[in-house]
């Protein structure tokens, strides 16, 4: 099951295998959107710009902290999905996303 994001004529996906990405923001205070992100994951959330800015901001401070150790992994999708989020901010979209 995917997690399929749009915005514009852009689009971004997290796959099943790749939700590990969200393993080290459970119950951590310092993730409050990623959290509310994994939470709302199936329920075809909107998020709006303003959301995908702060998203952005914890997807850096989560890659800084998993750079090196056993989750390292994660970061190429961190890598590969905050342009995403970034360019939604940029350009003032709000992010549609549905689950297959």
């Amino acid at each position: 099951m995917a997690f399929d994001m749009y915005h514009g004529s852009e689009k971004a996906c997290i796959e099943t295998y790749e939700e590990s990405l969200f393993a080290p923001i459970n119950e951590n205070p310092n993730y409050p959107c990623l959290e509310w992100l994994l939470a709302e994951l199936y329920n075809s959330p909107r998020i709006p710009p303003e959301k995908s800015n702060k998203i952005v901001h914890e997807l850096i401070a989560l890659r800084e902290e998993v750079l090196g150790t056993e989750l390292n992994h994660i970061t190429k999708t961190i890598d590969r999905v905050m342009p995403f989020f970034s360019k939604a901010y940029t350009l003032n979209h709000e992010i549609k996303c549905a689950s297959d």
